[in-house]
């Protein structure tokens, strides 16, 4: 009993050392706490004790799950070391003499050391919280020994003896969970450590590299070699010591892409994913379009680069939409995939194009591979800038016939004709730059002109994989019965045209730039200027918002242009086939315009009380000279609920007949019976007299006119003319044609036949068909016509 008290003593003591936090204590157990601080002649119940001692387990409980579970800093303690050793590398190359470095190396570096900065700030804040979180647990554990409670528990001979057990547990948490925290501090503030002196090292270099840059290219525009006619002593001399140095320059760019390449892996899944998705579809549409025995819309020209299993394909356009998951990728990514795009494509090349351009291609093909590897030889020797010259010489040559020859074999010719010329003057410029002496300047011209040259290249073929991607897609839809198979393909597909046109000069400009080294400038001077904040008077603008307020209404421009399709509008509809549709996409169409105005004046940031004293002043401008398009825009909204026509009706307006094949916004089409699309202004069709023939129904009664002779014969006459007119399909039969005679003298008769018949758009085939049966019959029966 002696031993046992004993031992309970001890465990007793070591509880001195704790505070219980008290976050949760009652109200009794504070008075208990000031009692016993004062008089220490109060005792604490069993239930206040219990209940620190439950509050004191859960404390140190959420200690030891949050150490056990161990702090997440195996990513940086498996980069961190790879990190210092790039820094290092590019630290080895800024020392080396400045000419082995050209603009695009420096460039490169600029790129991976901001982007290795973020990671390490990102790192250093992660550790700063993880440190944050140790330190807190800490204070905790050590306010542990400063509570005045676990005094009292030595007075308690009772309470030791009955929770000994819950006391020596609490123990061996104490000792769990200030291990566990020292060790995690010890660890991360090693850690922070190395990860700080890398920061601080990442941006001393991003400085060295900047400085490096800005006298590099104030050089580059000078005088850098002797001009290429001049004594090459000099330059010689030392060209096997910048060969030493080149080598040992470029070494580590390698291991540095290579490290950039993993650390971005997320865009390459998303890049795979893209492609994927590609890939499945097309194959899916090749196999119903062969099912339904449609073989012959799989062949040229229809499909050109595509295939049942679309390899090739896929990767042009993974490989061209590349560059915009990745905004400020250093040129040499770049580069590898442009390697890659073009080794694609003349695979794809290889069986679609004719012998004789796939040959020039190869040219290309081989003058790339020759340009990229003389623009790693920096060292300034003649045979070099002489080979230089040379392959200058024959990039003009190839850019001639490209202008005049290739560019048919392609889609997008235009922009193929336009960046060839772009590539004969950047080459021109390079020979230039190499005669007097800009080596660096001549590498950058030359290898950005074959590099934009084989992009556009591949941007064509992107654009006319994916318009067979679409018109797959249309083909199979007419064949499942869907939504797109009623888009008219030609139209939707020029819309897409320009789309993609766009697009691909996008990609192109921000390749060209980039092996120009000026995309990140660009980018910045770009950014800044659209986002920079302007005044006028007191109202807040940026030039970015105007341009979104005016996109978001070129968007919804466009939707309410086509989402006629989507509710079985169609533009190859003739005279006689067109179906009647609501006047409500009217309604919709406006509701569309109205809703992007909306979105638009909210994208622009412009506070509404400006913008309601803007459209003041438009009232204005509306009442004085707009009152004719404000007069038509409401005769459409009149015209939605009105509803005296509607798309289908055949009407007489403006002096034309014919059917009403749209009702626009502004004015609305109707196709004439002779095929031309007459536009009314909606203001006309209410203002003035308007004939609709199939308001409530599609009937229409018609004139037969028919002179006889002799006149003795018209009782035949009439039998036959009704038995023929009855006898019709298109004759409504609930109603009997009336047979009037209009004169009658002893040599002829003129008769007048009065029908109803089914469809307006049958009247001018029936009145032909009637006219010759009965002419027949008549004739038949020596009955005459005159």
């Amino acid at each position: 009993m002696h031993g046992t008290c004993t031992k309970g003593i001890a465990v007793l003591l070591f509880l001195c050392w704790f505070n219980f936090s008290g976050n949760a204590v009652s109200a009794q157990s504070v008075k208990d706490t000031a009692a016993a601080a004062t008089s220490g002649s109060v005792k604490l119940s069993a239930d206040s004790l219990l209940i620190r001692m439950e509050e004191l387990h859960n404390t140190l409980n959420r200690i030891n799950n949050i150490t056990s579970r161990e702090f997440d800093t195996r990513g940086m303690e498996a980069e961190l070391p790879e990190i210092k050793s790039n820094l290092q590398t590019i630290d080895d190359n800024l020392k080396l003499y400045n000419k082995v470095l050209n603009i695009r190396n420096l460039q490169m570096f600029r790129v991976l050391l901001a982007d290795m900065r973020e990671h390490l700030e990102e790192w250093r804040t992660q550790l700063f919280d993880y440190n944050k979180e140790l330190v807190r647990m800490n204070a905790e554990m050590t306010a542990f020994t400063k509570d005045s409670f676990v005094k009292q528990i030595k007075a308690d001979t009772t309470f030791r003896k009955f929770y000994l057990p819950e006391l020596k547990e609490l123990k061996s948490k104490w000792d769990q969970a200030q291990q566990s925290t020292t060790r995690h501090l010890n660890k991360i503030t090693v850690l922070q450590a190395g990860i700080s002196g890398s920061y601080f090292k990442a941006i001393e270099l991003e400085n060295k590299v900047n400085e490096q840059l800005r006298i590099f290219s104030i050089k580059s525009l000078g005088k850098e070699y002797n001009y290429l006619w001049e004594n090459k002593s000099h330059t010689d001399s030392s060209a096997a010591a910048l060969a030493q140095q080149s080598s040992k320059s470029f070494e580590g760019l390698g291991k540095i892409l290579n490290y950039y390449t993993r650390t971005h892996s997320d865009t390459w899944f998303w890049m795979f994913l893209i492609g994927l998705i590609f890939f499945l579809r097309v194959n899916k549409q090749f196999r119903k379009i062969k099912k339904a025995g449609s073989h012959e819309l799989l062949q040229p020209p229809y499909i050109r680069y595509l295939r049942a299993l679309p390899f090739a394909g896929t990767l042009v356009i993974v490989l061209n939409i590349a560059s915009f998951f990745d905004l400020h990728a250093p040129s040499a990514y770049i580069d590898s995939l442009q390697s890659f795009l073009v080794f694609v494509l003349t695979i794809l090349f290889w069986r679609r194009w004719e012998r004789r351009m796939f040959v020039y291609w190869i040219t290309i093909f081989v003058l790339y591979l020759l340009t990229t590897g003389t623009a790693t030889v920096v060292v300034p020797d003649v045979r070099v800038r002489t080979w230089m010259l040379a392959l200058n010489a024959l990039s003009v040559i190839t850019g001639f016939f490209i202008y005049f020859r290739i560019y048919k074999n392609l889609p997008a010719g235009k922009l193929v004709r336009i960046v060839s010329v772009i590539f004969i003057v950047l080459n021109v410029l390079s020979a230039l730059f190499n005669l007097y002496g800009r080596l660096s300047m001549a590498q950058v011209y030359s290898t950005a002109a074959i590099a934009g040259l084989l992009q556009i290249i591949g941007l064509t073929v992107f654009i006319q994989i994916v318009e067979e991607a679409f018109y797959l897609q249309m083909q199979t839809s007419r064949i499942a019965g869907g939504f797109t198979a009623r888009f008219d393909f030609e139209k939707v597909r020029a819309g897409l045209h320009k789309i993609l046109v766009a697009l691909a000069v996008v990609l192109w400009l921000m390749v060209f730039t980039t092996n120009l080294n000026i995309y990140n400038e660009l980018y910045n001077g770009i950014s800044s200027l659209i986002t920079a904040t302007r005044k006028i008077g007191n109202t807040s603008f940026t030039l970015g918002n105007i341009l979104l307020f005016f996109v978001i209404l070129l968007i919804s421009n466009f939707l309410q242009k086509y989402i006629g399709y989507f509710f079985g509008e169609t533009d190859d509809e003739q005279v006689g086939e067109v179906k009647a549709k609501s006047s409500r996409l009217l309604l919709l169409r406006l509701l569309v315009l109205v809703a992007g105005f909306l979105i638009a004046i909210a994208a622009s940031g412009l506070p509404m009380d400006k913008i309601t004293v803007v459209l003041g002043a438009l009232g204005v401008g509306i009442g004085l000279g707009l009152q004719n398009i404000v007069n038509n825009l409401v005769s459409g909204v009149i015209l939605i609920f009105e509803r005296p026509l509607k798309i289908g009706d055949f009407v007489e307006a403006a002096g034309q007949k014919g059917r009403v094949k749209d009702i626009g916004i502004r004015s609305s089409r109707m196709v004439t019976t002779d095929g031309a699309e007459v536009t009314v202004p909606n203001g006309d069709l209410l203002s003035s007299k308007l004939i609709n023939w199939t308001l409530s129904n599609n009937h229409i009664r018609t004139e037969l006119l028919f002179t006889i002779a002799p006149s003795a014969a018209l009782p035949l006459a009439k039998k036959i003319i009704l038995e023929e007119v009855s006898a019709s399909e298109a004759v409504i039969g609930k109603v009997a044609p009336e047979l009037l005679v209009k004169s009658i003298n002893d040599s002829n008769v003129a008769l007048k036949v009065m029908v109803w018949i089914q469809h307006v758009h049958q009247e001018e085939a029936f009145k032909s068909q009637m006219l010759q049966q009965i002419y027949q019959r008549l004739k038949d029966n020596e009955i005459m016509m005159s």
